[in-house]
């Protein structure tokens, strides 16, 4: 929850994704003085400050004893506008990102942009009114950038090397780098300064996601600062066609869904050759290697694979996960210590043990 500034407060929840116009009637409810409320979860309301500090505090209360906020006293309610989506797991987020991947470059598109990138020779741009270019996107040999499916977005920095390919709807960060040779499927968003490299379908990343290497990524969601290593590969589909079961922290869960893959915490990484199952859960901070299949759950902190987990040494783990974001010129402050150490307290395997 962010700092309360003085005055008159929108809040809105997180999880709340607004397509279309539906932000526009979202914001006319709260404009007549009603709390938009589904399922109890408060998604937006605009308070005055004699009533916004009030809530904030229940607000942060509720979210610390993983309750669901009661509404602001007196206010009406009405439900969220059609167009509107409540994400509660990560997958709903993997399924609705070419919709919104179509959102932002309506929005892009009439922003300033690049009406063409550096391109070499033999580089190849298909429906090239469905691709952005922001400044300093460079297109090496070979390489095809496909928006004829769906739009792509591609922000300062990016490039695509040798031989890649690119088919939308797709949203390359700025400064992020798809390896020679790679194919991404669509449904990719990757962040800021990440390396793709590959057969990679339907994945989202957050920054300085690093899998520059061969082997199979599909329907997965990975955090900051996370490594796969060579030939690490993912299923994303089971052999019988049955939906997916994922590990929460509530129990398992049915999906609903065939295609559902990785979903991998900040700082966790694989050794070469890791397999990793369909729905596989990997928490903060975990390394992962071996033969085998590992659990479909890994806790954060976790070192090993299939054969044996055991508790990761968290100041080891702490200074790899420097020395890591140093070598991207990122260093790491004091709440990012703060936050190695809450998660390790919540969600580690165990007590710290040297591990090499």
């Amino acid at each position: 929850v962010n700092h309360i500034p003085e005055g008159e407060t929108l809040f809105l929840n997180g999880r709340l994704i607004c397509l279309g116009d539906s932000f526009d009637r979202l914001l006319e409810v709260v404009e007549r003085g009603a709390a938009v409320v589904q399922d109890k979860v408060v998604l937006a309301a605009r308070l005055p400050e004699s009533l916004s500090a009030g809530f904030y505090k229940d607000l942060e209360g509720s979210l610390r004893r993983n309750e669901k906020p009661e509404s602001p006293s007196g206010m009406p309610k009405e439900g969220p506008p059609q167009g509107s989506h409540v994400v509660q797991y990560l997958w709903e987020l993997i399924g609705l990102n070419p919709e919104v991947i179509a959102e932002d470059f309506s929005w892009a598109k009439d922003r300033p942009h690049r009406d063409q990138p550096e391109t070499a020779l033999g580089a190849q741009i298909l429906g090239k009114k469905n691709i952005v270019f922001r400044d300093n996107v460079v297109l090496e040999p070979g390489s095809i950038l496909d928006g004829r499916h769906g739009p792509i977005i591609l922000g300062e920095g990016a490039r695509l090397e040798h031989q890649s390919v690119v088919l939308g709807p797709a949203y390359i960060g700025p400064r992020s780098v798809v390896k020679m040779g790679a194919r991404l499927y669509d449904g990719i968003s990757l962040g800021p300064t990440s390396k793709m490299g590959g057969e990679v379908e339907a994945v989202i990343t957050q920054g300085f996601t690093n899998k520059q290497h061969d082997g199979f990524l599909g329907h997965a969601y990975l955090g900051s600062w996370t490594n796969l290593g060579a030939a690490t590969n993912n299923s994303d589909l089971k052999n019988n066609y049955s939906t997916v079961r994922v590990w929460t922290p509530d129990g398992e869960v049915d999906t609903g869904e065939i295609f559902v893959g990785l979903f991998m915490g900040d700082h966790s990484k694989t050794a070469i050759g890791t397999k990793l199952n369909t729905g596989t859960v990997v928490g903060f901070s975990s390394n992962l290697f071996g033969s085998g299949f590992p659990p479909k759950h890994i806790p954060s902190f976790a070192w090993g694979g299939a054969q044996n987990l055991m508790p990761y040494d968290f100041e080891k783990a702490k200074e790899v996960a420097r020395k890591v974001m140093h070598r991207r010129k990122v260093e790491m402050e004091p709440a990012d210590e703060v936050l190695f150490q809450q998660i390790f307290d919540l969600d580690g395997l165990g007590e710290a043990h040297p591990t090499s």
